[in-house]
């Protein structure tokens, strides 16, 4: 009788088996959720899998982003070759033997020179000046009022081509953060609601979510700094460009009112 005892006080050890069997699942279990939670806390695994409103949140930021370093290279460029031709323009100005070599360097430069066009504006108004002077005024004094006023026009057609795109640079670097707050927000949100439809709060639950939201933040920085940044550097750089547009539009306007003016002699621009 006790021989039929025995196999099962012996099974002690089959029975220490099962009990540690509920353990070595949960350890497993634990060791899958952490090798789950290691590739969906991947951020390019968190970016393909993040929900609807994220993932329109961070195309738009990648767009915004894009189009800001496009913008940042073309103006850089263009700048440099205003700044150079016009140095280029003014120097051969100066150095010019009459008006049509004048009218020739004009011409050569004008693509990206904004002194050059200023030049060439005023030397069009100068020719195209009417016989008679401005009512109530002399001959002398009105074609120079009239090539004043285009260089007045000019320095504005100048000053606004040159700001061109700089206005989308500062929306990025304005809204680029609050965008991305966006889909901070909405990350958490879902968070939360993940744990209250599972009932848990683990790390398992919470962090996906967070580290969604964290990296939409984190776009919206990659966005707008580099926006501000530049927009900064450029509106200084434009400052500057435009005194100097401002000050040889004014040598221009000292120039014609330095020359006498009659109807036989077709008035003439500044040559440095």
């Amino acid at each position: 009788m006790w021989q039929g005892v025995v196999p099962v006080v012996t099974g002690g050890a089959g029975t220490a088996g099962l009990a540690a069997s509920p353990a070595a699942g949960a350890a497993a279990a634990h060791a899958g959720a952490k090798a789950a939670a290691t590739t969906v806390l991947s951020p390019w695994e968190l970016i393909l899998n993040a929900g609807p409103v994220v993932t329109v949140v961070l195309y738009l930021l990648l767009v915004a982003s894009v189009l800001c370093w496009a913008i940042v290279v073309a103006k850089a460029i263009a700048l440099a070759m205003a700044r150079a031709r016009s140095h280029s323009f003014l120097k051969s100005l100066g150095h010019a033997a009459d008006e049509q070599t004048a009218l020739e360097l004009a011409t050569r430069a004008g693509p990206a020179s904004p002194h050059a066009r200023l030049w060439l504006a005023a030397r069009r108004e100068a020719e195209t000046r009417p016989a008679e002077g401005v009512s109530g005024g002399t001959k002398e004094e009105g074609p120079v009022k009239r090539v004043e006023r285009t260089l007045t026009r000019a320095v504005d057609v100048e000053i606004t081509r040159m700001e061109g795109w700089l206005s989308l640079l500062a929306t990025v670097g304005s809204a680029a953060p609050f965008v991305g707050l966006f889909g901070t927000v909405w990350g958490i949100m879902t968070s939360f609601m993940d744990i209250g439809a599972q009932e848990s709060a683990t790390l398992a639950v919470v962090a996906p979510g967070i580290a969604e939201a964290l990296i939409a933040t984190a776009i919206g920085l990659f966005a707008a700094i580099p926006a501000t940044i530049f927009y900064n550097h450029f509106v200084g750089e434009l400052r500057g460009l435009t005194a100097a547009i401002d000050l040889f539009a004014a040598d221009c306007e000292g120039d014609l009112r330095r020359h006498s003016v009659s109807a036989d002699e077709p008035v003439r621009v500044a040559q440095g």
